[in-house]
């Protein structure tokens, strides 16, 4: 028996599904500190419309007391906002050049991104997240 190897994925589609729609982030495996992270975001919207990303922050796993998980704010992101309606799909995207708030370059690890959207389903209109893991290395 021959067991085939795959190559790592260039981009990994991280799916979140909403109740008017779907957001997908395209992520790399991994990013290297200090090159510009640019990540691509896809909206489909099935009723309704989608705004967003309205907001997006980077944050990283640390302790707020010992044994106690918690987020630690890194940086908040420009974003580029798209409005799409029903029956549609729009790409926009992101970028971090692995800085935090003050202009301190991060250590390597892991973060979140955490994106928010404005979904309206024509009858209710709620924010909704969405995250994917970004891997940072020197």
């Amino acid at each position: 028996m021959t067991v085939e190897r795959t190559a790592t994925p260039s981009v990994i589609v991280v799916p979140t599904e909403l109740p008017n729609g779907r957001v997908e982030i395209a992520i790399q495996p991994t990013y290297v500190l200090g090159e510009p992270t640019r990540i691509d975001v896809s909206i489909v919207t099935t009723q309704g419309t989608i705004t967003g990303p309205t907001e997006a922050r980077v944050t990283s796993s640390g302790t707020s007391e010992p044994g106690s998980p918690a987020e630690d704010f890194v940086r908040r992101l420009d974003t580029k906002a798209a409005t799409v309606t029903a029956g549609e799909r729009a790409m926009t995207s992101l970028t971090w050049d692995g800085d935090d708030e003050f202009g301190v370059r991060v250590p390597a690890e892991a973060y979140v991104l955490l994106l928010e959207f404005e979904s309206n389903d024509g009858t209710t209109t709620r924010t909704v997240r969405a995250t994917a893991t970004l891997q940072m290395n020197d």
